[in-house]
Order: structure tokens, then sequence, then C-alpha cells
């Protein structure tokens, strides 16, 4: 990794926080990594939203940055201030991670020409509903889907009952 010496990764595993970059709200430093690795319990997703977002502008955020990363996949690339027609800032908008667990990675180059005051944002808990999702291309239970806090469950109609795979309803005979 090419920032070792200046990187470091924080874990942060409650229900709700806040994070900024370093020595918010005066400007950030030069050559500085962070990650912070938020998880939630199973049954989640994590809603981030930015409060203060000033990073240098570069071409496609290739100096300054904040990468949002879930499930395998980069949410969002921001830098600057203002989005443009190739690069993103958050404005008023709020991010969802795709599974329980976001990543947020910042990251400064070696100098600065401005002073840029970085970022505070903060992150929740939000429960997924699960009877929205589908399985397979299909609903996610055969008849009832019925969503709670953190999870759900499936039910059946009169004369069905529900199979071993909690999912699916078969007639009686």
């Amino acid at each position: 990794m090419l920032y070792s010496e200046v990187s470091s990764s924080i874990v942060l595993p409650k229900m709700y926080g806040r994070i900024t970059s370093p020595n918010f709200p005066n400007v950030y430093p030069d050559h500085k990594e962070r990650i912070w690795n938020i998880t939630v319990p199973k049954g989640y997703s994590v809603r981030i939203y930015f409060t203060h977002f000033n990073l240098e502008l570069s071409y496609l955020c290739e100096y300054d940055y904040v990468k949002l990363s879930s499930g395998g996949r980069t949410l969002a690339t921001l830098c600057g201030k203002d989005s443009t027609d190739t690069e993103e800032a958050p404005g008023n908008k709020t991010y969802v991670s795709i599974d329980n667990n976001l990543m947020v990675a910042f990251r400064s180059d070696y100098s600065n020409e401005k002073p840029f005051t970085g970022f505070e944002a903060f992150y929740a808990a939000e429960d997924i509903d699960e009877c929205k999702q589908l399985f397979d291309g299909e609903a996610l239970c055969n008849h009832h889907c019925h969503n709670y806090v953190g999870g759900y469950y499936c039910s059946c109609r009169i004369g069905y009952t529900l199979h071993e795979n909690k999912r699916t309803c078969t007639g009686e005979l």
C-alpha cells in the first residue's frame, strides 16, 4: 500500500455515530489515509450523510477523496465542494449500504494548494425491509411476508403449511 505509514483503520460497531476527516474542523493534513469500517447487526443497513464537505477538487477525484464501499461495490467517490459533470460531492444526498457493512475511506495526496477543511458525516443503522427484496427473482415469501426490526418471517394462507425453507407454502392434501 502506497500510504501504509500514514494509514489507519478504525472499526465502528455502533448503531449510530459521527466521523470526521483528520483535524476537522481545521484543515486536513497532506498525505493521509484513514478507513472507517462501520458494521451494524444483520437485518440493518448503514445510512450516512454529510453535514460538511470541502475537499480538493480534481478530475475523477484522483487526488483527495472520500470513497464509500459496501457489498464489494463502490457506492460513491466524493471530492470537491459541489458536484460537476465528472466529480460527485454529497450535497444533501444520503447514501445507504448494500448490506450491514459500510467502508468509508478518506485519502489526501501529498499536497494541497489551498486549505480544505475536510468533512463531517453522521451514520445510523436502518432496518432493512426484507419483504421488499427478491430471492432468485421472486418474492421472498410465497404468501405473506412480515417485516420486523432486524428481520422478517413468512406465513401462509389458511389451508397451507410453511415449508422447511421458511419461505414456501404448500397446500394440504
